[in-house]
């Protein structure tokens, strides 16, 4: 990779840009600038090995203290960049401009950030891989992250060739896991599976029925205008004070309700009125019936 454009002829500047890829450089590089243009002194207290460094900035009109302790090189800052991004803050840089520093302590930066980060990829038995500081114990582990670290190297040289040297690639490692394999049938899909659960699949389910839930209203229906009918018709038939037939229907509802009628005396509307009082009783007690 190029060195990419340094703002000083800083050495600490110089070993950033050796370090960190570019796009985190260019992070690291804005803050060693305001560590060199924004920040002044305001206090310095020794304690336990530890130096207790009150550092302003200007751009933020704070203080912040930066604990560094000469003897490790490991510092922390009460602006918690570092935790937060894995690159050393612009307090945490003046202090090292301050004590002379020419290289970027280990405890200053997330290896995830670095140009080598690659070569610090660790696998597994199952070929797993992972990043991290873990210790290889055996040779086997060993070997295997070589082979990783040859993986990569060789995909970055391929990146912009010709895709007959990647054909010629993928056919050689399919030639060699070939080699490995043993001559055994090729696996189910069901197999595939239990081998990838670690376990083997229940070939008998039992599905239970679900629970009835009986909400309100639930269990009744809507009457149809057919089943109105048929539970019409099986009642008895009634005299209709107003069109004077038997029939289903009583004056209030009635389907002719401007027949006319000869006129009444007095005591035939006594009689009507009587009647229209027990055809309401028998509505009534039809309807409680009904209920």
């Amino acid at each position: 990779q190029s060195t990419p454009q340094l703002f000083s002829k800083s050495a600490l500047e110089s070993d950033g840009a050796r370090l960190f890829t570019h796009a985190v450089f260019e992070e690291f590089q804005e803050e060693y600038k305001c560590s060199t243009n924004t920040l002044t002194s305001r206090g310095f207290l020794e304690s336990n090995n530890m130096e207790l460094n009150t550092v302003k900035d200007a751009l933020r009109n704070r203080n912040f203290i930066v604990q560094y302790n000469p003897g490790t090189l490991e510092s922390s800052c009460t602006c918690k960049l570092f935790e937060r991004r894995g690159v050393p803050c612009r307090h945490i840089l003046w202090i090292y401009l301050g004590n002379g520093l020419e290289k970027i302590p280990e405890s200053s930066f997330a290896k995830r950030w670095t140009k080598d980060a690659l070569r610090d990829i660790k696998s597994n038995h199952k070929g797993c891989v992972g990043v991290g500081d873990v210790d290889i114990i055996d040779k086997k582990q060993i070997e295997m992250t070589k082979l990783w670290s040859e993986v990569h190297e060789t995909m970055g040289v391929l990146i912009g060739r010709e895709n007959e040297h990647v054909e010629d690639l993928c056919k050689l490692i399919k030639e060699f896991r070939e080699k490995l394999l043993p001559s055994a049938p090729p696996m189910t899909k069901h197999q595939e599976l239990e081998e990838l659960l670690g376990c083997a699949t229940n070939n008998e389910i039992t599905i239970l029925p679900p629970k009835i839930s009986k909400n309100k209203g639930s269990g009744k229906r809507m009457l149809t205008n057919k089943a109105k009918a048929v539970a019409c018709a099986s009642k008895p038939k009634r005299m209709c004070n107003n069109c004077k037939q038997m029939a289903h229907h009583d004056k209030r509802n009635c389907p002719n309700p401007f027949v006319e009628r000869p006129p009444q005396n007095v005591d035939d509307e006594e009689e009507e009125e009587e009647e229209e009082e027990e055809e309401e009783e028998e509505e009534n007690e039809d309807d409680e019936l009904e209920d």
